[in-house]
């Protein structure tokens, strides 16, 4: 009989049948239930300790006695106290701890106290040392300061497309042929006051001068300077030794930066009246000093070292052909260690 049923509906008859077999034979498998993944594993609880450090970045220990704080963890800058103390509770409940005490105190200081299965922890204290950022935490601001007669900025400035990162251009208030040219560029343009200075004789007309006596005064020129650049949040001085070192107009001068919330950049050659950081800091005010030196690779290696050390700096050159060289690997080294590169008013 079976020579006569046709060879191909013999071979679909098989296929079918070998189907229903692989299904039967799936069916009669054990299925092994699978237990739901715990949030931690039972290494992770047991060294819940050791984890929680790593989370924190926690640079260094220190034990003390007596009580009660028994421990201090120093940890990186970059991070303030609340989210460290987020990031630790996050890890003790995923390791099935519970959280006993965590609580803020003063100078970038927190206390924590937990548990877990494997018992109670010590009361410690998390403390941010300033001296170490963590990385990715970094800022650093390049700024090519535009003298009054560049030859880059009117001649050439598609030459500073070289530059594939963020920079910023330090540009004179009363030169407006480069204030156009910069903002061409689409560059962020810090503004260079001048104030009155025995080495700046040109601008004499457009100086913030000795014979301004009132903050009204002083406050209606600046402005007159601020309004050629768009949302300002600072400006820079390169000369004004003349009126900085004057101790009546630094005072009317530092009452107008407060009211008008500006952040002021000193340049000059001359140390400043009462203007040093410190004494900014008194009252609550942003100012810098600075130089500006001859451009090399020792001052690019010397401002990514204090980026990373203290979690911001400037590196300021003269807009140069030779600045934009030494400028092309820059960002390159910042990424390596974990730096950004901003605008200037970031690192204020």
């Amino acid at each position: 009989m079976l020579y006569r049923i046709p060879l191909k509906i013999l071979i679909i008859v098989a296929v079918a049948l070998l189907a229903v077999l692989i299904l039967l034979n799936i069916k009669t498998i054990p299925i092994i239930n699978q237990e739901p993944v715990p949030e931690a594993s039972e290494c992770d609880v047991l060294f819940l300790n050791e984890n929680l450090k790593k989370v924190l970045n926690v640079h260094r220990e220190i034990r003390r006695n007596p009580l009660p704080v028994e421990e201090i963890w120093l940890v990186p800058n970059g991070m303030s106290i609340p989210n460290y103390m987020l990031r630790a509770q996050r890890e003790i409940e995923r390791c099935k701890g519970k959280v006993l005490e965590m609580r803020e105190i003063k100078n970038g200081r927190a206390l924590l106290k937990y548990e877990s299965e494997q018992g109670l922890y010590p009361l410690t204290e998390i403390r941010v040392i300033d001296s170490l950022y963590l990385p990715n935490s970094s800022k650093l601001a390049v700024v090519l300061a535009v003298r009054e007669q560049n030859k880059i900025l009117k001649n050439n400035p598609g030459v500073l497309e070289k530059l594939d990162f963020i920079y910023n251009l330090l540009i004179p208030s009363s030169r407006p042929e480069l204030l156009e040219a910069g903002k061409n560029l689409n560059a962020n343009i810090i503004p260079w006051i001048p104030m009155e200075s025995s080495f700046y004789a040109p601008e004499k007309n457009n100086q913030i001068s000795l014979g301004l006596t009132s903050e009204k005064e002083i406050a209606e020129r600046l402005d007159e300077h601020l309004k050629k650049f768009d949302n300002a949040s600072g400006f820079a001085a390169f000369y004004g030794e003349e009126f900085l070192t004057h101790p009546a107009s630094v005072e009317k001068f530092t009452n107008v930066l407060l009211a008008k919330k500006l952040w002021f950049w000193d340049l000059t050659k001359r140390r400043t009246v009462s203007l040093s950081e410190r004494e900014c800091a008194k009252k609550e005010l942003k100012c810098k000093k600075s130089t500006l030196d001859e451009e090399s690779e020792v001052l690019i290696t010397k401002a990514l070292r204090t980026a990373q050390r203290e979690g911001k700096a400037i590196l300021l050159f003269e807009l140069t052909e030779k600045s934009i060289d030494l400028l092309l690997n820059l960002k390159s080294l910042a990424e390596k260690q974990g730096t950004d590169l901003v605008h200037a008013e970031e690192v204020f």
